[in-house]
């Protein structure tokens, strides 16, 4: 099932994309600007290239590797705009392009962003690739199912999944939709051939993806056909959210879809722009709700009076309706109310590798005017369940708090089913594991902390709970256990247990465990239900704890760089500024000195002019370092002041100290030894130095310490550079 590298359709083709290999890269210039900006930087690199003659441009010959490190060198370069008007084309081999080759040409922006999706690439030339299936079941009984949704995983060179927002996104940004649209397609039919899927077989597709759908779908039916699929047993769904453009190319392939058989279905319906143009334009077989508009829809007045409306619209057309993303059972119970179709959410099921072939029941809700004793105490124990999970629901969305959330699962869970200890158990990348959480009743050992090393476990137990699948054992010494098994439980004083594994990302995070340590226990399936319900929302705490943790260390970054410099990774002029101002007014307040330096590259230009560019950051880089080492204390600051010019600041130093620190940063560069071909104080990198201490008050501004430290600089240049001058507020009154 690999990709084949055709020139007919751009969904086969990724022979563009594998600019790895040896050969030539084409580059056409907007501007001979342009093309004098990029001849030095490939002097510099040692490339061999050819210059055009027809227009700006040139041609390069790349070894392995080379063509993507002509290209990040150049993103580095060249403007936003030449990046976006500079054409681009990279041909395999040490070949002339071929009139099919310039079908290929695209711009330096978009060959750049493919550059940086190698791993996608390969990916996709080496077909690594499978497909997790989600159950559809009837919504009025959620044990049947009706067929199941492919949803499309990538695997890394060592077989682990990776996520498909991360896929999907490095896909749309470099230009490889169609590649993967097609890769989506094939991997779903061969999986399902594999399991021999019974019922629907949901398969979603990009229609922005598609070109002709006589080219781009053949692959796809034949392979289809070859699987033994049935026509009528697929249904193709289109993306509602993708906001397709060209509704006319739209309709052209959903008429393909049906005059071959096939069933359409619009998806994600309510989470764009015109869902229900959509619905009268392409009129599909089944329509899904989108699982933003499902969400507390029980809860929320709107979003219940919208979704009514659409059922209701559905209902009319006979357009049969599949409510997507239900997590809890008043969203399903408000759904079956309301006449829905099917069901499907990780209430019933989550995707997995293996389908899920058997699905919890969820009755619909009964209502009886006197209902009996019996009856009575269902109802009372149902809404007990659904208080809990309701509890836990709000207290995930209330807290970010990972071990509170999950020590609120372990307690309620405890409480609701009367048993002697709950625990949430971790499991470590070894597959060896740690009770993270316990819940104890009184008079039961406790064993939070308790560290379980079962090599074994990847190997017999690790995929029957990634599936989703649970184990009740009522009495441990008539489980089947081994006898060493069997003596470890009964030494936690545990006679029956309940176990609901915990996926987080589609993986096996750890397991939510119930103990009954003084007598065996009948588990009723209405309790596994609960505890699955809860596991799941255990998933959800973590995956939130896990993006609030995410966010605030991208937050701490964000300001990390909005107050160092890209290059040298010293202080930037902003945080230069900042820094000067709130040192200026705490010290006046303090009445204690503040000193500055303000130092540059001696030739700095000439040692550009004769090194180039890439040598001028290198010793940029080394410079900024030396600085910053010369400043011992946290109060000081090194920073770019601009180009080659550097500023130090140092509270409550006097101009003795600020001295000394000049003498260490000279010592520093020196010790650097950093050539310069054509130095004015010798063949070595030297610094100029402007040093200035001031008293500060509330007459003066720091304005006027950074202006004596400027002038200082341009004498010391003026006095033969390599050298520092102190200067005095009373020098420039």
């Amino acid at each position: 099932m690999g990709i084949p590298a055709s020139k007919t359709c751009a969904c086969h083709n990724i022979g563009r994309c594998q600019s790895r290999e040896a050969g030539r890269l084409f580059l056409w210039f907007p501007v001979p600007h342009t093309l004098k900006k990029v001849v030095p930087c490939l002097k510099q690199a040692s490339l061999e290239f050819e210059l055009m003659q027809e227009r700006p441009g040139l041609s390069v010959a790349c070894k392995s590797g080379q063509a993507q490190e002509v290209a990040r060198h150049l993103a580095q370069l060249l403007a936003p705009r030449e990046l976006k008007e500079t054409q681009v084309l990279f041909v395999r081999g040490a070949v002339q392009p071929q009139l099919q080759d310039f079908s290929d040409i695209a711009s330096l922006q978009r060959f750049i962003m493919v550059s940086q999706s190698d791993w996608l690439v390969d990916m996709l030339a080496s077909d690594r690739f499978t497909s997790h299936f989600q159950p559809i079941v009837s919504i009025q009984d959620t044990s049947q199912i009706y067929g199941y949704e492919s949803l499309l995983r990538g695997l890394d060179e060592q077989g682990n999944l990776v996520m498909p927002g991360v896929v999907f996104e490095q896909a749309t940004e470099a230009g490889l939709l169609p590649q993967l649209d097609r890769a989506a397609r094939l991997s779903t039919i061969a999986q399902a051939h594999e399991h021999r899927l019974k019922g629907r077989i949901f398969i979603n597709f990009t229609p922005t993806a598609l070109y002709d759908p006589v080219s781009c779908l053949r692959s796809t039916v034949d392979a289809i056909d070859k699987a033994g699929i049935s026509h009528d047993q697929v249904v193709f769904e289109v993306v509602e959210s993708d906001n397709p453009q060209d509704l006319d190319h739209l309709k052209t392939i959903l008429n393909y879809y049906r005059e071959a058989g096939f069933a359409v279905a619009l998806d994600d319906l309510g989470s764009g722009y015109s869902g229900l143009n959509l619905l009268h334009q392409l009129r599909p077989d089944f329509i899904k709700l989108d699982m933003e508009l499902i969400r507390d829809v029980h809860l929320d007045p709107y979003k219940a009076s919208i979704t009514e409306k659409l059922l209701e619209i559905a209902q009319k057309l006979d357009v049969q309706t599949v409510a997507e993303g239900i997590e809890c059972v008043e969203e399903l119970h408000w759904l079956q109310e309301r006449g829905a179709n099917f069901a499907q959410g990780y209430l019933i099921a989550k995707p997995s590798a293996v389908p899920t072939q058997t699905t919890p029941r969820f009755a619909p809700q009964a209502v009886a005017l006197e209902p009996s004793p019996l009856g009575a105490l269902q109802v009372q124990h149902q809404s007990e369940s659904e208080r809990i999970v309701a509890a836990v629901t709000q207290r995930i969305r209330q807290s970010l708090d990972l071990n509170e959330i999950l020590q609120t699962t372990a307690d309620e869970v405890r409480q609701l089913f009367d048993v002697d200890r709950v625990v949430i158990y971790r499991f470590d990348s070894d597959w060896s594991g740690l009770v993270a959480v316990e819940s104890l009743a009184a008079g039961n050992p406790s064993i939070l902390g308790f560290h379980v090393m079962d090599t074994c476990f990847q190997t017999t137990h690790a995929a029957y709970y990634q599936q989703g699948n649970t184990r009740a054992i009522e009495n441990i010494e008539t489980a089947g256990l081994k006898s060493c098994h069997v003596d470890l439980l009964k030494s936690l004083k545990i006679r029956a247990n309940l176990i609901v594994p915990i996926l987080h990302k589609e993986q096996l995070w750890g397991l939510l465990i119930a103990h009954q340590g003084t007598h065996p226990r009948q588990w009723q399936q209405s309790e596994v239900n609960l505890f699955y319900q809860l596991a799941s929302q255990a998933a959800i705490a973590i995956q939130q704890s896990e993006l609030y943790h995410q966010l605030q260390s991208a937050n701490q970054e964000l300001r990390r760089l909005a107050s160092v410099d890209g290059l040298t990774q010293v202080a930037n002029r902003r945080c230069f500024d900042a820094r000067l101002s709130a040192e200026w007014q705490r010290l006046t307040r303090e009445q204690a000195p503040l000193s500055l330096i303000l130092c540059d590259i001696d030739s700095f230009k000439l040692y550009n002019d004769t090194c180039g560019h890439l040598a001028g950051d290198d010793a940029l880089r080394q410079v900024a370092t030396a600085i910053a080492q010369a400043c011992k204390r946290p109060s000081d600051l090194a920073a770019r002041y601009g180009g080659e010019e550097f500023a130090v600041i140092l509270p409550n130093t006097n101009a003795e100290g600020a001295i000394a620190v000049v003498n260490a940063i000279q010592a520093s560069i020196a010790a650097l030894r950093l050539p310069h071909p054509r130095g004015q104080t010798g063949d070595l990198i030297t610094l100029s130095f402007g040093i200035a201490t001031v008293v500060p008050t509330s007459q003066l501004s720091f304005e006027t310490l950074i202006a004596l430290a400027d002038q200082g600089l341009y004498q010391a240049k003026a006095q033969g550079k390599n050298c520092m001058v102190q200067m005095s507020y009373s020098e420039i009154m």
